[in-house]
């Protein structure tokens, strides 16, 4: 599924305006900060005034206003099919349950970005390779290569030692393997 940046800021602005404050934790952070104006995939969100999980009733409930799509994640959080003005936008949304996990630190450091009057909160580059690093996605090294790419080819920076001092946010039981990917990706901590 691709969208464009009209769907993204529309979408956001939806989402603000029903009282939903979130932070883009996937691969369309990237994609913002290569300044792309289509996006590929979903649309990752980790809402920070709304648990996922446990609120479902106010994420329906935006999804019935909307007239979007509504079901759930393989994680059993929501998930919504959202009408754009250009394309449909499929929304995630996470929340820190079983293995998936975003650091509070990630979290309140998200950069914010306002495009057309709609302010989008969104991942470092750093913080979305390290999440991926973490991440069950069997394509992980593949997507974090690709990132790296993006970095080597100057469309966007990627600092190692902000990768690092990421790393010990997590269990350190996580951290070996999460080392082990982000070097397989060329990215050596």
């Amino acid at each position: 599924m691709t969208f464009t940046l009209d769907d993204l800021i529309y979408v956001m602005k939806k989402l603000q305006e029903a009282g939903l404050d979130a932070v883009i934790i996937g691969g369309t952070s990237v994609e913002l900060e290569a300044r792309n104006k289509k996006f590929s995939g979903d649309l990752d969100l980790f809402p920070t005034n709304h648990y996922a999980l446990v609120e479902e009733d106010f994420f329906r409930t935006i999804a019935d206003e909307e007239g979007w799509e509504y079901g759930h994640t393989g994680l059993g959080t929501p998930k919504m099919v959202a009408k754009g003005p250009k394309n449909e936008v499929e929304i995630e949304f996470y929340d820190n349950i079983m293995d998936f996990y975003v650091p509070d630190e990630i979290l309140n450091e998200a950069k914010t970005v306002e495009i057309k009057g709609v302010k989008i909160k969104k991942v470092s580059p750093e913080d979305y390779v390290v999440l991926k690093s973490r991440s069950e996605d069997p394509e992980a090294i593949s997507i974090i290569r690709g990132v790296k790419a993006l970095a080597d080819s100057g469309k966007i920076t990627l600092n190692v030692r902000k990768i690092k001092e990421r790393l010990e946010l997590f269990p350190e039981t996580d951290v070996p393997l999460m080392k082990k990917r982000l070097k397989e990706a060329g990215i050596d901590v």
